[in-house]
């Protein structure tokens, strides 16, 4: 079938049928100026705002608007790309980068100024303004886009739009009501699948008919799918954290805390946590804290991670357009990027920032390998890659033009500059993006064949001469992890599928879900491997499997590597997912029984959907009894932050929970392991506190996911938590500050007569 934005296939490429430009569509033109317009008044408002500290409603929203705008939107329109889309990538990603930059800067050569910084940031977008303007303007009135943004649907098709999202608002309504039912403190080994209302169900179920029909419909809408996406994750995602009234993961705490100490300060502890030495994402948020006029980060804690996706969309799906060849199976790849992320790698953190400025980058470049005219190479299949090295694909293009070579070196300017932001935000995520960079020429498929060395020498410089208190003093371990597979291997996999016997068995569903993954994407590559991308999506999707070799990240790496993996690996599973779906559904008799045959296509779709969602909700939220983090716990932690006096220590029995909150630099957090002890844990208590409290920490501060924590991962007996503080409390070294379901606070008083106490809990799965 062709027509308004559809495909068909030629020969072994998925392409677009050609369209005819829409009279009657509204001029693309109108909506380019008025984003450019948007992004002048942010650039003006918003630093007045600031400096002059006026507290106007809608301030927050207005700086976060900022902050992915400007200056990017104008620069990214000066650059006059022939792709909206990735006009989008280029803009968000370069605005996000001048303000990591710039506020990384102002707080390493100590001149912190969040003024200064969003002024001069504004000003750079104000002056790239008329240039883009005149851009937009040059531009040839109601031009038909690339083939991979089709028209609005037509006959019907706005209507039908409609009925999906009003579909969307009831499964959002759905939701907000499951928010209200959920009780996640009662989860136990198999998370919050089991606890989950069935109103969160139903919710699920809407999403999943409104993405099978909008995926199935002849004209792929975009929006639709778009919001469905969105609503997707805000539902899979932030279930727990808006029904606990805060975001869940201790480290996001952790931040809160150094974010603060830098908002504080305007200085960064490098001496005292390795993540100051990559202070983007700190002072990156310090700085949008001070201009939004908030106390603290807290405020973008918990509808961090919907957030994130929502700035990596559209470099997801430009990445699965390239790797398809495909609309529809791009958007396909989306979703199937929702369904297997559960790694809970984007929560408010460096890691989330710097993931989506790694798909930019990488979604830039596969559209220019894609967009444009790339020699043939002569020889067989494999000789053919052999020779890919001294490939220079010709400039992209698209909507009838052709970039420019001073275009082109602009382009690679602007990359450079989210490169540089990156290399200062995370350890990790630089490392990934060389050797893929890398890749790219050896696969002959850029022209910025110098992009890999620019960003080894910028990390290589960095590390060497910003990262120092980072590295000094523990080169040893930091070297240590070279070339050792088996122990990195041993450390993210064998030594966290411990404890509870039904929690393991979730642990191994985990590794499932994501093996089937890395399966779906396997049997993609080798439909799409007489592409000319093939090489290119096999090299991108497994040059994150060299971390492996390089650096255990404290037993996290083997996640990393499989999140840096799932913008190549969800597309390539679409195609794999698309042909099973072909080969099964082919034999029904469409032309004798049409509506038949599209509604066991509709059904088939929706149950693949819904049994994926199912798996979303049991891997994602597998940890939730100890990852989550409820309202009350965080206004514990900030009254003990007020009260305790400056240098006061805290003791902890396991490392989750919301204690850092504001805390550093004010209190010092001890830990007290007890779940490794192999005595009972009364005497392994006793021998840290002193049989009178007398050596203890000057308070005690215990969670409900501490309390799961150790039952999950430990092996100990319910009710563990709740012993040792009836230990400390017999002691009369200790009394009850505050003591619920949910928290308890123990501050240490004067000493007393030791008394024996009853007897604690045995650490029966400690190892």
């Amino acid at each position: 079938m062709t027509g308004a934005g559809s495909e068909i296939v030629a020969g072994s490429e998925i392409v677009a049928a050609p369209r005819r430009a829409d009279p009657r569509a509204a001029d693309p033109q109108a909506y380019d100026l008025v984003a450019v317009a948007v992004a002048g008044i942010l650039a003006v408002v918003v630093p007045t705002v600031a400096l002059l500290d006026l507290p106007v409603p809608g301030r927050l929203i207005a700086t976060v608007a900022f902050l992915v705008t400007v200056p990017g939107v104008p620069l990214g329109y000066a650059l006059r790309l022939p792709h909206r889309l990735v006009t989008v990538v280029i803009a968000s990603c370069l605005s996000l980068s001048a303000s990591l930059l710039a506020a990384a800067a102002s707080a390493v050569l100590g001149l912190w100024d969040p003024a200064t910084v969003v002024t001069v940031i504004a000003a750079i977008g104000l002056l790239a303004t008329p240039a883009a303007v005149a851009a937009i303007q040059s531009r040839q009135p109601n031009l038909p886009g690339p083939p991979d943004q089709p028209d609005l649907p037509r006959r019907g098709g706005r209507a039908a739009r409609w009925a999906g999202l009003a579909a969307v608002g009831v499964a959002l309504c759905l939701w907000w009501w499951a928010t209200r039912q959920t009780d996640a403190a009662t989860a136990g080994a198999s998370g919050l699948v089991a606890v989950a209302p069935v109103s969160y169900w139903l919710a699920l179920g809407v999403l999943a008919g409104v993405l099978a029909w909008a995926l199935l419909r002849p004209v792929v809408d975009h929006v639709l799918l778009a919001v469905a996406c969105v609503a997707t994750a805000v539902c899979g995602y932030l279930l727990v954290a808006v029904a606990d009234g805060a975001a869940g993961y201790s480290t996001v705490w952790v931040h809160v805390g150094f974010i603060d100490f830098v908002s504080r300060t305007g200085e960064l502890a490098t001496g005292a946590d390795a993540r100051f030495s990559w202070p983007g994402f700190l002072a990156g948020s310090a700085y949008l804290v001070d201009v939004a006029g908030l106390p603290d980060a807290s405020a973008f804690t918990l509808a961090a991670p919907v957030a994130f996706l929502v700035l990596a969309l559209p470099a997801l799906w430009l990445i699965g357009r390239s790797v398809t060849g495909s609309a529809r199976s791009a958007w396909l790849g989306v979703v199937l990027y929702l369904v297997f992320n559960w790694y809970q790698q984007d929560y408010f953190s460096a890691q989330a920032t710097g993931f989506v400025l790694y798909t930019g980058v990488l979604a830039v470049l596969l559209w220019a390998f894609d967009a444009a005219d790339v020699p043939a190479l002569p020889g067989g299949r494999w000789l053919a890659w052999l020779r890919a090295v001294h490939r220079i694909p010709g400039r992209p293009g698209g909507a009838g033009t052709r970039l420019s070579g001073v275009r082109m070196v602009c382009l690679e300017i602007a990359l450079t500059l989210v490169i540089a932001a990156l290399v200062v935000t995370h350890q990790l995520t630089p490392i990934t993006l060389v050797v893929a960079l890398l890749w790219f020429v050896l696969a002959g498929g850029t022209r910025m064949r110098t992009l890999w060395l620019s960003a080894a020498a910028m990390f290589v410089g960095w590390f060497s001469y910003g990262a120092t208190g980072f590295w000094t003093g523990h080169l040893v371990d930091l070297l240590g992890d070279l070339g050792r597979l088996g122990s990195t291997v041993s450390s993210g996999v064998g030594e966290r599928i411990v404890g509870d016997p039904l929690y393991q068995q979730m642990q191994f569903t985990r590794i499932a879900w994501t093996g089937l993954l890395g399966l779906g994407g396997l049997v993609g590559w080798w439909l799409i491997r007489r592409r000319r991308i093939a090489a290119l999506a096999a090299g991108l999707a497994a040059a994150p499997a060299g971390l492996l070799l390089v650096q255990s990240y404290g037993g996290e790496v083997i996640i990393r590597c499989a999140l840096y993996a799932s913008p190549l690996l969800a597309p390539l599973a679409a195609v794999g997912l698309a042909r099973v779906g072909q080969a099964v559904l082919r034999p029904l008799p469409s032309r004798r029984a049409p509506v038949f045959a599209g509604a066991l296509r509709f059904g088939a779709v929706l149950v693949t959907l819904m049994a994926a969602f199912v798996m979303l909700t049991l891997t994602r939220g597998l940890n939730v009894s100890f990852e989550r983090v409820s309202a009350e716990q965080v206004a514990q932690a900030r009254a003990l932050i007020a009260s305790a006096p400056a240098g006061a220590t805290v003791g902890t029995v396991e490392a989750v929970g919301p204690l850092p909150l504001g805390g550093f630099g004010q209190l010092d957090t001890v830990p007290m392991p007890l779940p490794g002890c192999r005595t009972p844990v009364r005497d392994c208590l006793l021998e840290q506190v002193g049989p009178d409290g007398s050596s203890g920490p000057d308070y005690v501060y215990v969670t409900g996911g501490q309390e799961a924590a150790g039952r999950l991962r430990s092996g100990l007996a319910v009710g563990w938590t709740g012993q040792i503080i009836d230990v400390l409390l017999s002691t009369d070294g200790y009394r009850v500050v505050t003591r619920s379901a949910e928290v308890t606070v123990l501050e240490r008083v004067a000493a007393a007569t030791p008394d024996a106490g009853p007897d604690g809990p045995t650490a029966g799965g400690a190892g």
